[in-house]
């Protein structure tokens, strides 16, 4: 039962790694903002006979220091479920804001920390994220490339970690009403890499990466927007 319960994890632990950083806000929050999302979706993978996004479920939190800066920090809701802790935190940068058709900026750094409470299930994630986003009234269209760095030389499973660098592009549409923000996005995980070796089967681009979806929606809480 205990060889069971690990591989288990080894699985749920890929899976949230897939999907992880699903739905965030991009779009500056004012001073002293704050905003709550609920997201859920993930990689397209085999559920019977059928291909369906994974339903996991995550939240987040973004505050606004100011016009150009931001903090967000992220759960994992379907982890935590199984015992498996997922959180991550990090900051909004907005060098470049959105004048008519030029796109604004938003560079987020963040720290991923993952682990299934046993020993060598510890992983601790750095990226950064560029998005590019346009806002036509009510409608928000972004587009970025997700980095993730494993500073890990060993996998989980005891191998040796041949890539060190992933990226996941994603390309999402959101509408906004009031203090609401209804976002769809779609994920392209490891493009560049073969799927070759995966515990579960994936919708990808031919033999290469996995697709995923998601939908969420976010409240802004204090501020005018």
């Amino acid at each position: 039962m205990k060889k069971h319960a690990g591989a288990v994890s080894v699985v749920l632990i890929a899976s949230l790694l897939l999907a992880c950083s699903s739905v965030r806000r991009v779009v500056p929050l004012e001073s002293g903002a704050s905003a709550i999302t609920v997201s859920l979706g993930g990689p397209v993978t085999e559920v019977g006979k059928k291909y369906l996004p994974l339903p996991l479920l995550s939240a987040g939190y973004n505050y606004g220091i100011n016009g150009r800066l931001g903090i967000e920090a992220g759960l994992n809701l379907t982890g935590a479920l199984f015992g498996l802790l997922h959180v991550d935190a990090g900051v909004n940068w907005y060098p470049l804001t959105v004048k008519g058709p030029i796109p604004g900026i938003t560079v987020t750094p963040k720290l991923f920390f993952m682990t299934n409470f046993e020993s060598g299930g510890n992983r601790l994630y750095p990226t950064i994220t560029p998005t590019l986003y346009w806002k036509l009234g009510r409608h928000l269209v972004y587009t970025g490339i997700e980095n993730w760095f494993e500073v890990h030389t060993r996998r989980s499973d005891g191998n040796e970690q041949p890539r060190h660098w992933l990226i996941a592009p994603y390309l999402g549409w959101g509408l906004s009403w009031k203090k609401w923000l209804f976002q769809l996005e779609g994920r392209g995980y490891t493009p560049n890499l073969a799927n070759t070796g995966r515990a579960t089967k994936n919708i990808g681009f031919g033999s290469h990466g996995v697709i995923g979806f998601f939908m969420g929606v976010s409240r802004t809480i204090g501020g005018a927007r």
